[in-house]
């Protein structure tokens, strides 16, 4: 079989942020508080916290378990409507408020070295390039690919907030090979998370190389490869034969 696509997970192996996580997530609260006292609400930074961490981790609990992806709107009308705002359900409300807790995120994010000449190349080879990301908002979805200009290498994109699946879940993953025209014996995955990337992938009939950001205790599925950067998978790629295939 020859390989005809390579599809790559987001945040973790493309890109990552450099702030402590509970910091950041403090600066998105911040943020969301002081936008919705721009807007008239009365309320307070700690109501938002407690309100926002409460249906995220309620959420983020379903989610895991289920596989099922609730778009960002419906999470923040409830985190609203928590909050006791009469118009929990205005989409010009729930869209900023959902823009300015994902901007100082956005904003903390960096793109990984040598990431974008990585995907020219492979583009060059004749490869068609897909994207499998888990996120429930589309909006912070599109700004990270807009801050990198990153969303002209791709051939296919898949966001779990649209399919309304997240990974590990197979569909996820066949579906950007059908976006792709290709099959998974065709398809390589390059990901950062063991479960949701690994595992997932290779339920999807599709080959896989681990970029190893960080230790990992649990490996429920081995990688056909490991590497430690975006540049070493693409040098496999180039160099190394897959078993019963060729690049071109």
């Amino acid at each position: 079989m020859t390989l005809r696509a390579v599809v790559f997970d987001l945040g973790g192996t493309l890109v990552h942020h450099s702030t402590d996580f509970d910091k950041l997530i403090k600066s998105a609260h911040q943020s969301m508080r002081d936008y919705l006292v721009r807007e008239g609400m009365a309320v307070e930074l700690d109501d938002v916290a407690k309100v926002s961490n409460e249906v995220y981790s309620t959420y983020s609990s379903f989610a895991e378990k289920s596989f099922i992806e609730l778009d960002a709107r419906i999470l923040y009308s409830a985190i609203l409507y928590k909050l006791n705002i009469a118009d929990y359900s205005d989409q010009g409300l729930i869209t900023g408020t959902i823009n300015s807790f994902y901007g100082p995120i956005v904003d903390d994010y960096h793109i990984f070295n040598d990431v974008k000449d990585v995907l020219g190349e492979l583009a060059d080879d004749g490869l068609r390039l897909g994207l499998v990301t888990n996120n429930h908002s589309t909006d912070f979805h599109l700004r990270l690919l807009g801050k990198f200009d990153l969303e002209k290498f791709f051939d296919a994109i898949v966001v779990s907030s649209e399919l309304g699946v997240r990974k590990p879940h197979k569909r996820a993953f066949l579906h950007c090979l059908r976006e792709l025209g290709v099959k998974g014996v065709n398809a390589l995955f390059v990901g950062d998370d063991p479960l949701q990337d690994i595992q997932g992938a290779k339920n999807a009939g599709m080959r896989c190389i681990w970029v190893k950001r960080k230790e990992h205790e649990d490996m429920p599925t081995e990688p056909d490869r490991t590497v430690q950067s975006i540049r070493q998978a693409e040098e496999i790629i180039a160099h190394l034969e897959w078993p019963s295939t060729g690049r071109r």
